[in-house]
């Protein structure tokens, strides 16, 4: 699978206090060697259709979609955005 990040997640993860960005490296680790590891709570989203949201720890979330690159017959995860909560009201 690839990955990649929208400049808005870019732009969110940049504002992070340092401690959560480590949390955060850590998470996408374990989310590259196993998306569905229970510590990542990963889950559709509510009301959002084909989004969804993992959390880094039980204050910070991201959100995620997934699109098929046709060219490589290859699935990419789109990480959309990162932070509080708060993020889930534009996700």
């Amino acid at each position: 699978m690839k990955y990649r990040r929208t400049k808005r997640f870019h732009d969110c993860y940049d504002e992070l206090p340092d401690a959560v960005k480590e949390k955060t490296k850590k998470a996408f680790l374990l989310f590259k060697d196993n998306p569905n590891h229970p510590s990542l709570r990963i889950k559709k989203m509510e009301g959002h259709k084909d989004i969804w949201e993992g959390h880094v720890d039980i204050h910070y979330c991201f959100t995620l979609h997934y699109e098929k690159d046709e060219d490589a017959d290859e699935t990419i995860c789109v990480f959309r955005v990162i932070g509080t909560h708060k993020i889930y009201d534009n996700p």
